[in-house]
């Protein structure tokens, strides 16, 4: 079901309110934590995927994520966040899935959907600044030196709270 899903996300050969393409892996880890928030706070409810192997600026071809240096397990991902400083110190629940198409492996980082939106840090981390509510409209992340507008943060809170 999670390939079917991915597949037809690729196939539609662009981005959107709850999923992103990367070619490979990260090298910062801030763009990691910033992509994550964005994708625990997408005004969806769906869970967010981050999408690695797929190279958007080729065609949205297969890239083969297997000997990538930077590859991440959950568990990586999981001890990552674990140290960062997030309100009320919930963090977003994710998991890594790879999957095989077209006989080459690819990662996807599933952000999952719930109701303790907003996500955000209480101490800046690597320029992902505290107090900054960061989300995702359409196929674009809040920037790093920004927040969301405020009609989005509301959402957000009233996701939490129940009241959508």
């Amino acid at each position: 079901m999670l390939k079917e899903r991915i597949t037809k996300l690729i196939e539609s050969q662009q981005e959107g309110e709850y999923w992103d393409f990367k070619r490979k892996w990260y090298t910062k880890n801030s763009d990691l934590l910033h992509d994550i928030i964005c994708m625990a706070n997408n005004l969806t409810t769906n869970d967010g995927y981050l999408i690695i192997g797929v190279d958007e600026e080729n065609d949205y071809s297969i890239i083969d994520v297997v000997n990538d240096e930077n590859r991440k397990k959950t568990q990586d991902i999981v001890t990552f966040l674990r140290d960062k400083k997030f309100a009320g110190g919930i963090r977003p629940k994710v998991e890594v899935q790879s999957m095989t198409l077209f006989d080459k492996v690819i990662d996807v980082i599933i952000i999952k959907n719930d109701n303790h939106t907003p996500y955000f840090l209480t101490e800046e981390y690597k320029g992902i600044f505290a107090s900054n509510i960061y989300t995702r409209v359409m196929d674009t992340n809040t920037p790093k030196n920004s927040t969301a507008d405020l009609i989005n943060i509301e959402h957000l809170w009233r996701k939490r709270f129940l009241y959508i």
